[in-house]
């Protein structure tokens, strides 16, 4: 109660008459009281919940008349793995801004577990996901809106200078004791794994477990390490990579990038823009910068 009151600059005594006034007129208690503080009751839990939805809508109601004020201005809240944050994500933004120079832009980087939870809080407005269990879950559940934009697929990559990259021919038999990096989740847990268990093989040697896609690459480019890479990461930024993608089948699995949103929640116009201008860029066979990406980097 104390650190309430002197976040809102009253006093505590003003914090307890108000919590008192609530639960008066609801009939409930919000909190149950220790000698150690206060825990929310599921009463207090239910109003803080709706609270945020109200604030929200507030927030939302503010910027829309910014928006309309200023010709466009406003704030747009992302949230994505740091795969998309490579690839997808960056590519967006810049066609994005071009036709709207006064947004402000907010990347938050997380592991796709955390989608459900930042869009509920309306701590994000939109997550851009794989798929996988998450995207699933998130996809049957009546809270949220899932809006595909294409699908992938996982290569086996390697530095260009590296010993598996100047193989004439290349199996997982060869990669059976080189040196994975591997995301803690996703195609590190199933895809990959999976792949040597098909074949018989044990598994792979994990050196490195990583959600830094950065530290993946730049740890590729020393030619001892192998691990995964999304192609549209490759095509998209290929040229910026000293790679090689070895000819190497992977159990087919559902890895393609969807758009996120919260159900019943009203998106302020920049981000309904953004949304729709990616869906665009990525779905439409004319505008799609995945058709006009340069070539994956050299393959076997």
């Amino acid at each position: 109660m104390a650190k309430a009151a002197a976040e809102l600059g009253v006093t505590q005594s003003a914090v307890s008459q108000i919590i008192a006034g609530l639960e008066a007129d609801l009939g409930v208690r919000l909190f149950d009281r220790s000698r150690r503080g206060v825990v929310l009751t599921i009463y207090g839990e239910a109003l803080i919940r709706r609270g945020k939805a109200a604030f929200d809508e507030l927030r939302s109601g503010l910027q829309e008349i910014h928006f309309l004020k200023n010709e466009g201005a406003g704030q747009i809240r992302i949230g994505c793995p740091e795969t998309l944050a490579a690839s997808v994500l960056p590519v967006a933004i810049a066609s994005f801004t071009k036709r709207w120079p006064s947004v402000a832009l907010e990347v938050d980087t997380f592991p796709g577990a955390s989608s459900g939870v930042k869009l509920l809080d309306r701590s994000i407005d939109l997550v851009l996901a794989r798929d996988g269990p998450s995207l699933e879950a998130l996809a049957q559940s009546d809270d949220f809106k899932v809006t595909r934009l294409f699908e992938d697929r996982l290569c086996v990559v390697v530095g260009a200078q590296s010993p598996w990259a100047q193989l004439d021919h290349v199996t997982l038999d060869d990669l059976a004791d080189a040196p994975w990096i591997m995301l803690p989740y996703g195609w590190g847990e199933d895809v990959i794994p999976n792949a040597f268990a098909s074949r018989g093989l044990p598994p792979p040697h994990i050196a490195l477990k990583t959600y830094s896609i950065h530290l993946r690459l730049h740890l590729l480019l020393t030619g001892r390490f192998v691990s995964a890479l999304p192609e549209s990461v490759l095509r998209l930024q290929g040229e910026r990579f000293d790679l090689k993608v070895l000819p190497i089948e992977l159990p087919k699995s559902p890895y393609g990038v969807a758009i996120v949103t919260l159900k019943n929640r009203t998106l302020i116009r920049v981000v309904e823009a953004f949304i729709a201008s990616t869906v665009a860029q990525f779905t439409d066979p004319q505008a799609s910068i995945l058709a006009e990406a340069p070539a994956s980097p050299r393959t076997q």
